[in-house]
């Protein structure tokens, strides 16, 4: 038996700009936002809060800017909201990305990601027949099951 999505929808976000790979000296993990993409992700926020129900699970990876990005996310998360900060997210497939969003799911609810490419858009486009590449600091909604 396929294992389905059991969410009325889902907000695919790709983390805000970080500091180039060629100017940090630490890990890729390790990547921080810049100043764009802390303003990137305010104005994310500001968007996502106009056009999406505050989310009942965020699925974030482990990354320093996917964490900076939902930080700046703040207002959109409700004191119930779950928050998992998930390792595997950092570098997975848009197919490791599907279980681990049906393994963390809440029937009915909406789920946040906050993730990387080429997951997050590969996952998106696979799911909405629409192909997305998203930039630093986009979203996209899918809605898979009106209220």
């Amino acid at each position: 038996m396929a294992k389905v999505l059991e969410l009325k929808s889902l907000t695919f976000v790709r983390h805000a700009y970080a500091v180039s790979a060629a100017d940090f000296f630490g890990s890729d993990h390790d990547r921080p936002l810049t100043a764009k993409g802390v303003q990137a992700a305010k104005e994310l926020a500001a968007e996502l809060a106009k056009t999406v129900p505050p989310p009942d699970v965020v699925l974030v990876s482990d990354a320093v800017r996917a964490l900076e990005t939902l930080k700046h996310l703040k207002d959109l998360i409700g004191e119930e909201t779950m928050i998992k900060e998930i390792k595997e997210l950092y570098d997975c497939s848009a197919g490791q990305l599907y279980n681990i969003i049906i393994e963390n799911q809440k029937a009915g609810g909406h789920m946040l990601i906050v993730g990387h490419n080429p997951a997050v858009s590969q996952l998106y486009s696979m799911l909405s027949g629409e192909y997305t590449a998203l930039a630093p600091a986009q979203s996209r909604t899918l809605i898979l099951e009106e209220a």
